[in-house]
């Protein structure tokens, strides 16, 4: 893993540059607030706080807009959706906004929620699997997703073992409970969320990060618009980052409150479990970046590089055009 956050020294840093922010810098002034939608990947959980972090500070309120929140029945939609224009904002994924644009579908990334991908394949700790090659003749629970063989393939053949020695199980999204009832033996995992549920449960996990690992690092999740809300809305585009910059800030800072408010919105989440993925993430959304929400080009090209080595997509991305720091505060 890269250098971890320095808690103390960067949490005063990041409170003084909020305080210099605060007093320096004037929202837009607008007559009517204006209307914008930001589309969800899923339901609300921690990788979403800062944005219900700014709406309940009233930040999009300072920056003269109404933000309506969508949870979608379908989360494949909601990229469409955001490349269309329907809805002006939505959270995605490096690999979904990597397949939309090799397709023609002009979705740009805005920012970076998570500095480093923070998921991995998990086992019980009694299946004995300690290294990559120790998942040859084991079950995984797969989604059903045509990236899954490719990345744990790369992960097995960097350390000598063959991916087609593993049994893929479709499971639907019930990898982590197939995983919890031993119906598999391994299963990709998001550590801020399952993996913090493991520790709850008091069930041992053994884990291979994808992160630090053989394959690309890539952003996951990130904030999307269309090409055609940045070029006809750049100013609510701007207003938008700047609110919603700010809440992720304050989530760095403040993880316990950011839990709470994040609870207020979505009370059928389990509380300790929100509490405790809170203060997991929080440290990892800016990581070692040199501050929130920054995209790197070689992120980009890398990853992308590697979904057309592996037929992921069909024709290679400029990753110049997928994603821009230019509207981050």
């Amino acid at each position: 893993m890269s250098k971890r956050w320095m808690q103390i020294p960067a949490a005063a840093l990041l409170l003084v540059t909020l305080a210099a922010g605060c007093a320096t810098r004037q929202p837009t002034p607008t007559a009517q607030p204006t209307k914008a939608i930001l589309s969800l990947d899923w339901v609300p959980n921690t990788n979403h706080t800062g944005f219900y972090v700014a709406l309940e500070k009233g930040w999009y309120a300072e920056e003269g807009i109404d933000l309506e929140i969508q949870i979608p029945s379908d989360p494949a939609a909601a990229l469409k959706q955001v490349a269309f224009g329907n809805t002006e904002f939505g959270v995605s994924f490096q690999e979904e906004v990597t397949i939309a644009r090799s397709k023609n579908i002009l979705v740009v990334s805005l920012a970076a929620v998570i500095q480093h991908n923070t998921s991995a394949f998990a086992s019980l700790a009694e299946a004995g699997i300690h290294r990559a090659k120790d998942i040859e003749g084991k079950r995984y629970a797969s989604y059903g997703l045509p990236i899954e063989q490719p990345i744990l393939g790369q992960l097995l053949a960097c350390d000598g073992g063959d991916i087609a020695k593993v049994e893929f199980i479709d499971v639907g999204f019930d990898a982590f409970p197939a995983l919890i009832g031993k119906r598999v033996d391994l299963a990709w995992i998001f550590m801020a969320w399952d993996g913090v549920q493991a520790e709850i449960m008091g069930v041992q996990l053994n884990t291979l990060p994808l992160y630090g690992s053989c394959v690309p690092d890539y952003y996951t999740p990130v904030i999307i618009a269309g090409e055609t809300t940045i070029e006809n809305k750049p100013d609510l585009v701007q207003r938008f980052m700047a609110a919603t910059a700010r809440g992720y800030e304050y989530a760095v800072a403040h993880p316990e409150e950011s839990a709470t408010i994040l609870l207020h919105a979505s009370p059928e989440t389990d509380a300790e479990l929100a509490r405790r993925s809170q203060a997991w993430l929080s440290p990892r959304y800016q990581d070692d970046a040199a501050r929130w929400g920054l995209q790197e080009t070689e992120v980009w090209q890398e990853f992308a590089d590697f979904m057309y080595n592996n037929k992921l997509i069909e024709k290679p991305i400029d990753p110049e055009k997928a994603f821009t720091n230019d509207f981050l505060p």
